[in-house]
């Protein structure tokens, strides 16, 4: 093959290739001077676009990569919130003031805020944070420890008539059927169930039933069931409820409950050991000084009862038909003694306390922990944070006994409806009755019907102070998380 070429001017370049085929001819034309520049131009601009093109993708992925640090650390800021407000709350169950904006050493960003809101059976703590602009929010919804309630049982509570509560709110884990107490008189109280929830009276606060609410009576509050609501002429199994609800009504919803602890003696095996089974409140108190540390810690591998430890009428002793009358039993003396210090008095059984105890003045503070039973006695005034893992129980006289504090209980000792104010009504006293005079009779007063029943009324008043000054060191149902999520920044 053979190439030709022709010249006609020195701008003018043809080439004529030769061949079989008809020619073809590629001309390359060398333009007037300056020609070529725009198409330099264009290259130019396409190679610059294609590197900013390049350029911008980098940096929009560094850009992307620094905000998902951003977003990781506001996350991990925000989160550090609720640990930090998580933190007070064990130490105030009562802190509802929240938090401002909080900076951590060698943190970049902030803590914009945490606020707390308290529910029925839960708190909602939600924690804005913010780094580089990057904001990210939290939500963390706790189980309200079990002593935060004025009563909180894993049982029943049924026809408990006889049951004030003066202050703070109700849980059961279980059914609350025919709950005729006086709901917090003029205070607004709330009630829980985890079972069905039957309202009687007029309740100021909230109701809140795992399973069904039936209202016979008045709730101020909402109304919140995983059920069914049964009020204002509804009908169940033939039986119209027309109960009224002033606030609002959420059926169907799904209630996590938190649960109760076992063992709740457990924490405190470590304590001081309590070698009797009786001891006397002076006992108890020189311990308590005497133990070097706060909380003083107590225990007792077995059983315990607490006397007042001096002579009275009330109790066990022999009265002597001589004409010398002698009070000089160890029973029980409900006048009032006050204790020191803040100390946890735990047992691995049951815990029997024969005497009206309260704190001295503010800052003092005692828990009662009965892996077993608790038995109180009727006429008695106490102060504390009282627990059990048996069943709560209130002997001897039908007089009302009164607890200012908190009472945690697995189950309720059933209602005893006979009359316990008139001598000797339902007791079996054990003693010798003499025909010479000196009839000595030895009488213990003991209930042939005693165990785990309610005798009389029971009048129980949260106490804020009395549970703050012990929250710290208490283990029983803790805090316990029901869900932990990212929240949208809107409020």
């Amino acid at each position: 093959m053979m190439l030709e070429f022709k010249v006609n001017r020195i701008s003018d370049l043809v080439v004529e290739k030769k061949s079989p085929q008809p020619a073809r001819i590629l001309r390359f034309l060398w333009c007037r001077r300056g020609s070529a520049l725009p198409v330099v131009l264009l290259v130019t601009i396409v190679l610059s676009l294609l590197g900013a093109g390049l350029l911008n993708l980098a940096l929009s992925e560094r850009q992307g990569a620094a905000n998902e640090v951003k977003i990781t650390q506001a996350t991990y800021l925000a989160e550090a919130g609720i640990n930090l407000a998580l933190a007070r709350l064990r130490q105030d169950p009562g802190w509802r003031n929240g938090m401002g904006q909080t900076s951590l050493p060698g943190v970049q960003g902030y803590i914009q805020r945490v606020d707390i809101s308290q529910q029925v059976l839960s708190y909602r703590l939600r924690s804005l944070a913010q780094v580089g602009g990057v904001q990210r929010a939290v939500e963390v919804d706790l189980a309200r420890p079990l002593y935060t309630f004025a009563l909180a049982t894993a049982g029943d509570l049924d026809k408990q008539d006889k049951l004030i509560i003066s202050g703070g709110d109700i849980l059961a884990l279980r059914d609350i059927n025919n709950l005729k107490v006086v709901f917090g008189e003029d205070n607004i109280i709330n009630v829980a169930a985890g079972g069905n929830l039957t309202v009687n009276g007029t309740l100021q606060g909230s109701a809140v039933a795992g399973g069904d609410l039936y209202v016979k009576g008045t709730i101020k509050g909402d109304a919140t069931a995983g059920g069914v609501i049964y009020s204002n002429g509804k009908t169940y199994r033939g039986q119209s409820y027309n109960g009224k609800i002033y606030g609002n009504k959420f059926e169907g919803v799904s209630l996590p409950f938190p649960s109760f602890p076992d063992n709740p003696d457990a924490p405190y095996t470590g304590g001081l050991s309590l070698t009797k089974d009786t001891y006397t409140i002076d006992e108890i108190q020189a311990m308590v000084n005497n133990a070097g540390m706060t909380p003083a810690i107590l225990y007792r591998q077995g059983d315990l009862t607490i006397t007042a430890g001096h002579d009275n009428d009330n109790g066990n002793g022999n009265d002597r038909g001589n004409g010398n009358s002698n009070g000089n039993g160890n029973g029980n003396d409900h006048g009032t003694l006050y204790y020191n210090g803040i100390a946890i008095i735990a047992a691995s059984g049951s815990i029997t306390l024969e005497t009206s105890l309260l704190p001295a003045s503010g800052g003092n503070a005692w828990a009662f922990i009965a892996g077993g039973d608790l038995n109180i006695s009727g006429g008695t005034s106490l102060g504390g944070v009282f627990i059990d893992g048996g069943t709560f129980s209130k002997s001897d006289r039908g007089q009302e006994s009164t607890i200012n504090g908190s009472l945690v209980t697995r189950y309720v000792g059933a209602i005893d409806e006979g009359s316990y104010d008139t001598p000797g009504s339902n007791q079996e006293i054990n003693g010798n009755d003499n025909s010479n005079g000196n009839g000595q009779g030895n009488g213990n007063g003991k209930d042939k019907d005693n165990d785990h029943k309610i005798k009389g009324k029971i009048r129980i008043n949260y106490d804020q102070d009395l549970v703050r000054f012990l929250a710290p060191y208490l283990r029983q149902g803790n805090w316990q998380i029901l869900s932990w999520r990212g929240a949208s920044l809107e409020q």
